[in-house]
């Protein structure tokens, strides 16, 4: 590890920093693409695509399918919690925390999403609270679950004291974020995953990645019998 007065410590945090905008550019145009234009999930073998209209035709709200003997819901809401890294873009600061909790729900067959993000120096030393709201696109199947969302923020906490370099004025600040998810199902209800993150307002700016569990509401119970056919 390069310390501070190292002649190369520079160079390595300018490394990370481009790193990771490139990493975060690369991935949030990749999971845009896919939710954008994969298909949704099967349902009775059947894809739900764009029609010639242009309108999307897609299952009714009640719809259900049956996976390894398991009945799920289509439209259904999910949880993802986890915690990872964060650069500041509005100040020159190594790699931070950040940790954070979303709820995505549907209203019809539109998905919206709430959260909470605590971002800090490092792991048990927070400085900047943010909460938001946005809108979403999703896609999932068996294996995989991508969404996009983008919503307003607002963030309060305390920046730094250049005389003292202490965390001690206060702030409030609204804004705006982006946000993408793609997780890897361990089943078609759990998985494990990454969530990548922009924060931007008047008082700092960030991006970010977050390591992350994602549990899915779309359990409705065991097949059986009478549920075949309908």
């Amino acid at each position: 590890m390069f310390k501070n007065n190292h002649p190369l410590h520079f160079l390595k945090r300018y490394t990370l920093k481009k790193l990771l905008y490139i990493l975060f550019t690369i991935a949030m145009s990749l999971i845009a693409m896919q939710a954008h234009s994969q298909k949704d999930t099967v349902i009775n073998g059947q894809h739900y695509t764009l029609n010639p209209g242009g309108k999307r035709k897609g299952p009714p709200l009640d719809s259900t399918f049956v996976i390894n003997n398991k009945k799920m819901k289509f439209y259904n809401t999910w949880l993802t919690a986890g915690a990872g890294v964060q650069q500041n873009l509005s100040y020159k600061r190594a790699l931070g925390f950040a940790g954070g909790l979303d709820l995505n729900f549907h209203i019809q067959r539109q998905y919206f999403q709430l959260g909470t993000l605590i971002t800090g120096e490092h792991f048990g030393f927070y400085n900047n609270y943010q909460f938001h709201a946005g809108y979403g696109k999703r896609f999932e199947d068996k294996d995989f679950h991508t969404a996009v969302f983008v919503g307003l923020t607002y963030s309060s906490g305390y920046g730094k004291v250049d005389s003292t370099q202490t965390y001690e004025r206060p702030y409030k600040q609204p804004g705006i974020y982006v946000q993408g998810e793609l997780v890897k199902k361990i089943a078609y209800d759990v998985g494990i995953g990454v969530s990548l993150f922009g924060d931007f307002n008047a008082e700092q700016s960030m991006i970010g990645a977050r390591l992350v569990a994602y549990f899915s509401g779309a359990y409705k119970g065991k097949f059986n019998d009478q549920y075949r056919g309908k």
